[in-house]
């Protein structure tokens, strides 16, 4: 495809995406700068400025950020997780070695990238954007030239990154179906400086790229407020444009290779679908050695999807379909709530708008009715007072008072009319219905004392399940994400280093340092523990491999917590737990310096040990070492260990001391 036609059709992808947010109803971009300003707090936009107007305050009580903060952080109490496993208990394991496997480096590696991602965060921004607009989206690409581990590896370049973009600068070809992998076209809108743009053109055209791209002003469909104001465009530093990248997917067939890298093939069939045999100039079929018929072969064939990519301005191309390698687009898509037969979602403040103008213009009229009827009015006679002075402590002259008259005539204080009492049952009706609706309950908010944690663990679980549809949608973009990185692992990486956590066993030291001996086997003691350590791998055989991906970002919350401790402080109580388990197991923040502790009492428990079996616990007896010789002085304990072991293992120490 030529250039010129290549941006053509990139724009034009972008008018008619345009076109089908603003023939929505509401406008999609009205919509979604409107819950924005109403998120942030700016809630008396667009107000006419009357006479009257100017008068009223303008009391915001934002009812709207507090719910969704507090739904936000629900569903994001703990962190984030994508894990991987095999489709069957052999497929992506080397059984020959079995620490190969390779969806622990998957996971292994996602991790890592979700540290650099800063997750936790994202997933939280994310989010706050599905409630703010109704969609979240995730856009991830590959860039060649970064170091990864900040050049530790001197071998490796390239490294995934990800940034989050506005569901309205994403247009999906199919905008009928939320669905982002089935989709014709993906088009991400965003706006850069000239100079990256001009940067970027001149990278890709490897010829010298003579082309202009100019700054431009194209910001009245960017959301909120932020995303219209820009610096003055000065120069190619401080100026803007706007840019489009269009994916695309492209099926071709390409030649099937065998592991030494040469093209397998299959037998050719005929019409019929029967194989085809070869035959001589005569038409006669051809046999082989042993008389066997020879049929036709052809080089064996499969289709393959791959994804192309074109970034185009409004001035030019920057660089057209090219081939990522990637089978999958590089988009996580996710909404708050699912829309029938659209690909934007519901936003969480769409359906609070309406109650928020309520609660704020009825609490308005209540602040201006205290303006004007709060303070008692004043009436005094003008004949025999010339003007009414509400001075603190200033005289008021009195003329030609008749004696027959008293002073309280002279003036009265007229009380104002009371406000219905109805006008501030409406406003709490209104706040405490909305938060009913939306299933924030006074238990979810902290507006109740845990005093009775089992009735309040109740009401918190009852209050999660309007959430669960959301975490569900959370747990599906999440695991998309895990595909796209499985993806451009499996195309990018090839052979490099991998750091993971792994299991060892190590010696088990005293204070001072040395290892500690088990007086009874006379053996080093040994314990678990968990090392981050350095392994090469090759990625590229996730491009041929099926994992199973599953999220995970759980809810924790303050009653959870009491209920854990409480079922902890009852096992111990029974006996159940020992001193040690008891402390393992404990949130840090109730303790301090768990850790220490825990230290502190294996070393008494050690030395306790020691004391009890000394290691010259042996008899000096004359004669064969024979089983009465060898454990007769020994302590009941031991004894009692020494008789619950099997025979051959009895045995076995019997032999071991007689060395």
């Amino acid at each position: 495809m030529r250039r010129g036609d290549e941006q053509n059709r990139a724009w034009t992808y972008y008018e008619l995406g345009r076109a089908y947010n603003n023939s929505l109803t509401p406008n999609q971009y009205q919509l979604v700068n409107t819950n924005i300003e109403f998120f942030a707090g700016n809630q008396w936009l667009h107000i006419p400025e009357t006479e009257a107007m100017s008068r009223l305050a303008r009391p915001t009580f934002n009812i709207i950020k507090r719910i969704a903060s507090l739904f936000v952080a629900s569903l994001t109490s703990s962190a984030a997780t994508v894990s991987f496993e095999p489709l069957s208990y052999y497929d992506g394991e080397n059984l020959a070695e079995p620490e190969t496997n390779a969806a622990v480096y998957a996971t292994a590696e996602v991790r890592n990238l979700f540290e650099k991602f800063k997750m936790d965060f994202r997933v939280r921004e994310a989010l706050l954007d599905g409630a703010q607009t109704g969609d979240y989206c995730a856009h991830f690409y590959w860039d060649p030239d970064a170091l990864p581990y900040g050049g530790a590896f001197s071998g490796c370049r390239g490294e995934i990154k990800m940034e989050l973009v506005d569901g309205i600068n994403v247009m999906f070809g199919n905008p009928n179906v939320a669905d982002a992998e089935s989709q014709p076209y993906i088009l991400i809108v965003g706006r850069d400086t000239v100079e990256n743009l001009q940067a970027e053109a001149k990278k890709y055209r490897r010829k010298g790229w003579h082309g202009e791209i100019r700054p431009d002003a194209d910001v009245q469909d960017q959301a909120g407020v932020g995303g219209k104001t820009e610096l003055a465009p000065e120069d190619e530093k401080t100026g803007k444009a706007l840019y489009v990248l269009l994916y695309t997917k492209v099926t071709e067939e390409e030649s099937v290779l065998d592991p030494k890298g040469q093209a397998e093939t299959e037998l050719l069939g005929g019409e019929d679908g029967e194989p085809v045999p070869e035959r001589d100039e005569l038409g006669r079929v051809k046999t082989g050695p042993a008389g066997e018929t020879l049929w036709k072969r052809q080089e064996k064939k499969r289709k393959v999807t791959r994804v192309h990519v074109t970034k185009a301005t409004k001035d030019g191309v920057i660089y057209e379909d090219l081939d990522t390698g990637l089978s999958r687009y590089p988009i996580a898509w996710g909404n708050w709530e699912k829309q029938k037969n659209q690909y934007h979602g519901r936003a969480l403040v769409t359906g609070i708008v309406p109650n928020q103008i309520f609660i704020n213009s009825m609490m308005a009229l209540v602040f201006r009715h205290l303006q004007l009827q709060s303070f008692p009015k004043t009436v005094y006679n003008a004949d025999l007072i010339a003007g009414w002075d509400n001075e603190i402590g200033s005289a008021i002259g009195v003329r030609n008072l008749p004696p027959e008259m008293n002073l309280r005539d002279v003036a009265a204080s007229i009380q104002p009319a009371d406000m219905s009492n109805q006008i501030m049952l409406a406003i709490d009706k209104a706040l405490s219905y909305t938060k009913e609706c939306l299933g924030a309950t006074d238990a979810q908010m902290g507006n109740v004392r845990p005093d009775n944690t089992s009735a309040l663990m109740v009401l918190q679980s009852s209050s999660e399940v309007p959430l669960e549809n959301v975490r569900a949608g959370l747990h599906e973009w999440l695991e998309q994400i895990g595909a796209i990185l499985l993806d451009m692992m499996g195309t990018y990486y090839g052979q490099r280093p991998l750091v993971r956590e792994r299991s060892m066993e190590e010696p088990l030291l005293d204070e001072a340092g040395r290892p500690q001996i088990d007086p009874v086997s006379g053996q080093m003691r040994m314990q678990t523990v968990t090392r981050r350590v350095l392994e090469d791998f090759d990625f590229s055989q996730f491009k041929n491999l099926w994992l199973n991906i599953a999220a995970d970002v759980g809810a924790t919350t303050y009653y959870s917590e009491i209920a854990m401790v409480q079922t902890l402080d009852n096992l111990r109580r029974d006996g159940v737990l020992e001193v040690l388990d008891y402390l393992e197991r404990i949130p840090d923040k109730l303790i301090p310096r768990r850790q220490e502790l825990i230290e502190s009492i294996r070393a008494r428990e050690q030395k306790a040990e020691e004391t009890e079996h000394p290691a010259e616990g042996l008899p000096a007896m004359g004669g064969s070492l024979d089983e009465d010789k060898l454990f007769g002085g020994l302590t009941g304990t031991v004894q009692a260990r020494y008789d619950a072991l099997p025979k051959v293992a009895q045995r076995a120490l019997i032999g071991q001391a007689a060395k």
